[in-house]
């Protein structure tokens, strides 16, 4: 059925779009692992070809509580991260939410060398609207038991190595790729897919005001076992500009404006061809921290 073939799809798009952003929601290791406290908010808007719009929202919260416990608390040392990430996707009949309670260990093992490592309980809760759906059987069983209610448990893993100017990250989210069940016949479930993430960057600073960033994911998808994004980050001193490429075919350009203590980030995905689950998307998000 079509609508179970789309799920499989939608379930990328939280974190497709928003771990440009906010890249813990991918990465657990990175909770609070370059701030001491973190709060980010995001939303997202796609128009997908034959589909409804695609609204994806976004709330996480980092926090180091080593800061409050020690008074001669010092970034350099080995100390905790804790953090919750609440993502909710709505493709078309789907309302999927994902709660990542997070658990992450900051070890310095030199000076400039920091090892992360992190683990997130993972808790989804997916619902169907059958009313909006025209399906081409009405009489589909699947549709008809009334059950359109399923939750899963997983977890997912995180190790990160940086240090001022460079970065190499791994992580897998779904790990135990379970399956949404809507009762005990296997033609009313779909299964949940395995998400790798290998991230890499690394800063040349090219002035004292300008620094020049490329950055590369390798990452899978339900429609290919390899995907990536490339990108650029440019610093101009008052505020973060840059480009990107998909493996989908689209070109992704961002902008980020550090105020204070905040910044305020936006992105717009183009698709370079007619690929029905790409379209046209922007990206808001605004941070703050300590």
């Amino acid at each position: 059925m079509v609508v179970w073939t789309a799920s499989a799809g939608a379930q990328e798009f939280p974190y497709h779009y928003f771990s440009h952003a906010v890249p813990v929601t991918a990465n657990p290791s990175l909770v609070a692992a370059t701030s001491d406290m973190e709060v980010a908010v995001g939303a997202y808007n796609l128009w997908a070809g034959g589909f409804k719009p695609v609204n994806d929202y976004l709330v996480s919260i980092a926090m180091s509580p080593d800061y409050f416990r020690r008074r001669n608390f010092r970034r350099n040392s080995t100390r905790i991260g804790v953090g919750l990430n609440l993502l909710n996707d709505r493709t078309g009949p789907f309302n999927h939410y994902i709660l990542q309670l997070i658990y992450a260990y900051h070890i310095p093992l030199s000076r400039d060398v920091q090892l992360s490592l992190g683990v997130a309980g993972i808790v989804e809760n997916i619902n169907i609207d059958v009313g909006s759906l025209s399906p081409g059987q009405p009489d589909d069983p699947r549709l008809m038991n009334g059950n359109n209610l399923a939750f899963l448990f997983d977890g997912g893993f995180g190790a990160t190595v940086r240090t001022e100017d460079f970065m190499l990250a791994l992580s897998v989210v779904n790990m135990a790729s379970g399956a949404f069940r809507f009762s005990e016949q296997p033609a009313e479930e779909f299964p949940v897919y395995r998400k790798y993430f290998l991230n890499g960057s690394y800063t040349f600073g090219i002035s004292h005001t300008f620094t020049v960033q490329p950055h590369l994911t390798l990452r899978n998808s339900p429609l290919q076992r390899v995907n990536f994004d490339a990108s650029l980050n440019m610093s101009l001193h008052y505020f973060y500009v840059g480009a990107g490429y998909r493996g989908e075919n689209a070109l992704f350009f961002f902008v980020t404006v550090p105020v204070g203590n905040f910044s305020f980030s936006y992105t717009s995905e183009n698709p370079l061809n007619a690929n029905p689950m790409i379209g046209n998307g922007h990206t808001l998000s605004v941070g703050w921290r300590l």
